[in-house]
């Protein structure tokens, strides 16, 4: 571990006193690579300011560069670590693709995975990248990638999680200390991939990756008209959101009581787990609150041990009431994304390991975040872009019919009229004579698509990749509308 910071510390000095990178596989010192070379180091990228000049961004940029393996080798891709904080200790990594064709016309989506602490790399090989990995563990490229519509960037964050990392273990324990981290890293990506400046930007994520997304997209939105920010904010995408308070959506005993997953006796058991975790927070013993969460509900647990969900229902995966154990493909992923061959592909140092302290992770922002409300962060967001808010039919974390209900009870712009507005059958966008194929639910009210996804369980994503692939294209449309006049949001009448 020491000579692995000692090695990462002296890359940084070197990077960021003279801008260079000491390239283990050139065995060269004093340069960054000019093309793309597999190293076994991380690429930690400098420090920038508004005043680096062209030839170092340049330089920077062919330093990132990454080939991805077979089907997707053709596609421009960048990947290494960035600087957040001021004393550049904590570094967030990134997988940034190019999408194929008419990339510049094209937005800028930001991934922000949930899990809590997942790498965003889970997003790309299982859900919307156009690198796949199937149950055998073989790569294939995916049709329905949202590559289709998106320049994306895959962002492994709060530090902590995915292959992110703080040399000294800081973490952050708030969703605000994440959002400044996320903030510091767009201006500083934006440096180096300058084309993105005024570029049409999305913000995306699932579960608590929902919430990252609320917290980034509000301090867009809020910033000083002097704080220049050189992207604009088109849409939130939030699917099966953290973005709730925590006890008014986490109890699931009902739920599960109803798809028979849990007798009359078991609901009762987990509801009591419920009701010790609101009386630890009530009297606001967070610490005690999050354990006694991990050991309800969390799929994080020393090795023989089982969450209470898992000993009631006999489920070992907690995502999806018809989804008992997690998928093969998630398995041959994780194995995948850890290998050395693929870490020296995306500049990571061979010598971490994906999601290594996500757990130490969750529990620092289970504390320090989880019990608090971000109720007004939500309603912000809503009153000022536009929003996809998905759920999932077989959400068996956060049931969609509770979701819709907390949903209900907001008050924002278009919440009269999203009240009176008729929920319609959402339908797979036809080519030709294709035979309708139902996805699920839609409402539309202002500048909210609310939508339910048929047969997707938490990780909606994973259960249904091209389902969501063509939510996602539907809500582009809708963001490329004019918007809705400011008196039909209204309870007056014009």
């Amino acid at each position: 571990g020491k000579m692995k910071f000692h090695r990462a510390a002296v890359a940084l000095l070197i990077s960021t006193l003279a801008w260079t990178r000491c390239n283990s596989s050139e065995g060269t010192k004093g340069r960054l690579p000019l093309h793309p070379s597999p190293s076994s180091e991380d690429l930690l990228l400098p420090v920038t300011n508004d005043f680096v000049n062209l030839d170092k961004i340049e330089e920077l940029r062919n330093a990132s560069r990454v080939t991805l393996p077979g089907p997707c080798s053709h596609l421009e891709a960048f990947s290494g670590f960035i600087p957040v904080d001021s004393n550049r200790s904590t570094f967030l990594f990134f997988l940034h693709i190019k999408a194929e064709n008419d990339s510049r016309q094209k937005p800028l989506l930001l991934w922000l995975q949930g899990g809590v602490g997942e790498s965003s790399l889970h997003g790309q090989f299982l859900e919307n990248g156009p690198l796949g990995i199937d149950a055998s563990g073989k790569l294939y490229r995916r049709r329905h990638s949202l590559l289709n519509n998106f320049n994306i960037i895959y962002l492994d964050q709060p530090a902590g999680a995915g292959y992110s990392f703080d040399k000294n273990g800081n973490y952050p324990t708030t969703l605000d200390q994440a959002t400044t981290h996320g903030i510091r890293f767009l201006r500083r990506f934006l440096r180096m991939f300058e084309e993105y400046r005024d570029r049409d930007f999305f913000i995306a994520g699932e579960s608590y990756g929902a919430r990252s997304a609320i917290g980034l997209a509000q301090r867009m939105l809020t910033r000083k008209p002097t704080e220049k920010f050189p992207l604009r904010l088109r849409g939130v995408m939030l699917g099966a959101g953290f973005v709730f308070p925590l006890l008014e959506m986490i109890n699931s005993a009902k739920y599960l009581y109803c798809s028979s997953l849990l007798d009359e006796q078991g609901r009762v058991s987990f509801d009591m787990q419920f009701r010790k975790i609101k009386y630890m927070a009530t009297v606001r013993n967070f610490t005690a609150a999050a354990e006694q969460l991990r050991q309800t509900v969390f799929d994080m647990h020393p090795a023989g041990q089982k969450s209470w969900f898992e000993l009631l229902t006999g489920f070992e995966n907690h995502g999806s009431i018809v989804k008992p154990v997690t998928p093969r493909e998630v398995h041959k992923y994780r194995e995948y994304a850890n290998s050395e061959e693929f870490k020296k592909r995306l500049h990571v140092d061979v010598s971490r390991t994906l999601d290594a302290t996500r757990a130490e992770l969750a529990m620092k922002l289970a504390a320090g975040e989880f019990f608090a409300k971000r109720t007004s962060t939500l309603v912000h967001v809503l009153n000022n872009v536009r929003v996809l808010f998905y759920t999932a039919q077989l959400d068996s974390v956060f049931p969609a019919s509770k979701m819709e209900r907390l949903f209900n009870k907001l008050s924002w712009r278009g919440s009269a009229i999203f009240m009176d507005a008729a929920r319609k059958p959402w339908y797979q966008t036809a080519t030709h004579n294709a035979p309708k194929v139902l996805l699920g639910y839609e409402k539309v009210a202002g500048a909210v698509m609310y939508n339910t996804v048929l047969f997707g369980g938490h990780q909606i994503s994973l259960d249904q990749s091209a389902a969501v692939s063509d939510l996602y294209a539907r809500f582009l449309k809708f963001t490329s509308t004019p918007p809705p006049r400011k008196c039909e949001e209204s309870m007056n009448p014009c």
